[in-house]
């Protein structure tokens, strides 16, 4: 691992080491340089002189110019710690890393290939500031080439403060999930308070940043979401396979049963959550991806987690079993009711 600091700065703009910074905004990076000086032009404004963020790149040995994309920018003056590791780590590892580089109160891992839109970062060290929260959550916009296509930043976005640790998992599976890591902003410095497991102990899952979404789950006291309009992410990324059932069943269910109290009030609620909202949000569309890959029936992998559960046999089984079409239409149920639900719970 090799890493490369930006110039040297005055005082005022350095980390007190009393402080330290209240946000940390972690990218790890792979082979996705044109996606990353995309989102570094509408970040660099918002952080370059404010000292109350730090900025880490954390580039997994990529292959294209990542190196010379992010030295363009910090030797136009912007405040980076870019890291390159001398070899692939694997995603799960440069998350890892992202996390144990983080000295900032609050950590936000962000996806290299999403944009924090101009003014966002105020907002956000706005909001953190008014209280403690040990996770915000924030539902992206989305965006085709770039992201101005879906218009400017709403500086004064609609938000909830949770305080019951169930009423913001529903909240956040019926508007999105925990696993869009550019979506959650974890309390680092409440996390590290309490005693965990070991977050490596997730490696391999292609999950691991729940890790330490898990763990402020588990000692939960305030939650903040944050309606859309702060962040925009990518729907044109090069796709990447991976078996989705494999990752957000099988995985899904090990990582919870890791990093939660198995068979609590809210390892269920994370669980069926999962059936509730992510599958029926996901895998209709994904299924016929090329994002797909497949090294088991989904059934035959996923009935034995959650075999027990009637929201599998609901939610879940009908899609992962039924034709396409018939599939289709019992999606459209569950749209409807999942709409109605959001209706009813809208943050």
């Amino acid at each position: 691992m090799s890493e490369i600091l930006a110039p040297a700065e005055s005082d005022d703009k350095c980390f007190s080491a009393n402080r330290g910074p209240i946000l940390t905004i972690a990218v790890p990076t792979y082979n996705r340089s044109a996606k990353l000086a995309l989102l570094l032009r509408n970040l660099a404004p918002q952080v370059v002189d404010d000292p109350r963020v730090e900025l880490i790149v954390s580039d997994n040995c990529s292959p294209d110019d990542t190196p010379a994309v992010v030295g363009s920018f910090v030797d136009a003056g912007l405040r980076c710690r870019y890291i390159r590791n001398q070899e692939n780590i694997g995603p799960d590892g440069n998350f890892l890393q992202c996390y144990g580089m983080a000295s900032g109160k609050y950590l936000w891992v962000f996806s290299d290939d999403d944009v924090i839109l101009p003014g966002t970062v105020d907002t956000i060290l706005r909001l953190i500031g008014e209280s403690d929260f040990d996770l915000v959550y924030m539902r992206p916009l989305g965006f085709m080439r770039d992201p101005a296509e879906r218009g400017q930043i709403n500086p004064a976005p609609k938000t909830k403060v949770f305080l019951d640790v169930s009423a913001f998992v529903h909240a956040v599976g019926l508007n999105g999930d925990f696993a869009l890591i550019s979506s959650v902003i974890v309390n680092k410095q409440r996390v590290e308070s309490v005693a965990h497991r070991q977050f490596a102990d997730a490696r391999n899952t292609n999950l691991i940043q729940l890790a330490w979404i898990f763990t402020a789950l588990n000692n939960f006291q305030r939650g903040l979401f944050i309606q859309r309009g702060l962040y925009a992410v990518c729907e044109e990324s090069p796709p990447r396979p991976f078996d989705v059932a494999r990752v957000f069943g099988v995985n899904w269910h090990k990582v919870s049963s890791l990093f939660l109290d198995p068979g609590s009030d809210l390892h269920n609620a994370v669980l069926n959550d999962q059936l509730y909202s992510w599958f029926p949000s996901h895998w209709y569309r994904l299924s016929e991806s090329a994002r797909l890959t497949q090294t088991a029936p989904p059934h035959r992998l996923m009935h034995p987690l959650y075999g027990d559960r009637l929201l599998y046999w609901f939610c879940v089984y009908p899609l992962l079993t039924f034709p396409r079409l018939l599939a289709g239409g019992w999606l459209a149920l569950l749209r409807g009711i999942r709409k109605i639900d959001r209706a009813w719970h809208a943050p």
